[in-house]
C-alpha cells in the first residue's frame, strides 16, 4: 500500500501478527504481551490514501512508531480519546517511558461549575460543557501547533475549581500528549499530528472505573456522564475519525 500503516506491517509483522516461521499468528497487547486478538485497527486513509482499512495488532512500541512516523523532528501533538476507564492513561504512561512524552490530562479541564446545575445537564449539554475544551485549546493546543510553550491551571477536584497558583508548563520541542475523552473531539481534532481512540468493552471501562473509585452511582454516574460519554460517541464517532484504534489494556 506504499502507506506508514504497511511499512509498520513490515517492520514488525515477523513478531506482531504476522505469521512465524511455523506459520502461526501471534498477537500482543499494549505492554507486549502475547494475546488471542488483533489489537488496532489502522486506518490507511489517515495517511493520505482513500483506502479500506487494514488491521495491525500492535503495541505501545508499534503506537509510539506512529507517533514517529507523523513527528516533525521529534515534535508531535497525539490525541488520546476514549471512554473513561478504557486504558488512555495507560497507554499515555507507556509513551512517556519510550519516548519520553510530556503528557495533558483532559481531566485537568473539567469546567467548574455549580453542582446543582451539573447534574440537570443532559447528555448533550453534558457533552459540551462538562470539558472546558476551548481552555485546553487556547492554553495549550494552540500555544504548542504554534510553536510556543503552554502554561495552564489544573482543574482541582477536591475544591471544584481551578488549582490557585498552580501553573503547569508544556514544552513546544517535545512529543505531547494529550490524554482524556473528547480530547479529539471535532473542534480540536485538526490540531493534532495523531489521534489515537482507546476501545474498550462499556462493562469492562465501568467496572476499572467502579474499582478505582470514580463510580459515583447511578444519578451522578449512569444518568449522566456515561450517557454525555454515549451521545460523544454517536454524534462524533470518534473511532471512525482516529488514525489508530487500540484496544484497551
Amino acid at each position: 500500500m506504499g502507506s506508514t500503516c504497511s511499512s509498520l506491517w513490515m517492520a514488525h509483522g515477523s513478531n506482531n501478527g504476522g505469521p512465524n516461521a511455523e506459520g502461526v499468528v501471534r498477537y500482543f497487547d499494549l505492554n507486549g504481551s502475547e494475546t488471542r486478538e488483533p489489537l488496532l485497527f489502522c486506518r490507511a486513509a489517515c495517511w493520505e490514501q482513500d483506502a479500506a482499512i487494514m488491521m495491525l495488532p500492535v503495541s505501545a512500541e508499534q503506537v509510539a512508531a506512529a507517533i514517529d512516523a507523523r513527528s516533525r523532528s521529534g515534535v508531535a501533538l497525539v490525541a488520546i480519546d476514549g471512554v473513561g476507564g478504557s486504558g488512555k492513561t495507560t497507554l499515555a504512561m507507556a509513551l512517556v517511558e519510550l519516548r519520553g512524552a510530556a503528557v495533558v490530562h483532559g481531566d485537568d479541564f473539567y469546567r467548574p461549575m455549580d453542582a446543582k446545575e451539573r447534574v440537570h445537564l443532559d447528555p448533550e449539554e453534558g457533552y459540551h460543557r462538562y470539558f472546558d475544551w476551548q481552555r485546553l485549546r487556547e492554553e495549550v493546543l494552540l500555544p504548542l501547533t504554534s510553536g510556543r510553550d503552554a502554561v495552564y491551571r489544573r482543574y482541582d477536584w477536591i475544591t471544584g475549581d481551578l488549582a490557585p497558583g498552580e501553573l503547569h508548563r508544556v514544552s513546544a520541542s517535545s512529543i505531547v500528549v494529550v490524554e482524556g475523552v473528547y480530547t479529539a473531539r471535532p473542534e480540536l481534532a485538526d490540531y493534532y499530528d495523531l489521534l489515537v481512540y482507546v476501545d474498550s468493552l462499556r462493562e469492562e471501562s465501568l467496572r476499572r472505573l467502579r474499582e478505582r473509585g470514580d463510580d459515583h452511582g447511578p444519578i451522578d454516574w449512569e444518568s449522566r456522564w456515561r450517557l454525555a460519554e454515549e451521545h460523544y460517541l454517536a454524534a462524533t464517532r470518534p473511532e471512525k475519525r482516529a488514525h489508530l484504534v487500540v484496544t484497551g489494556h
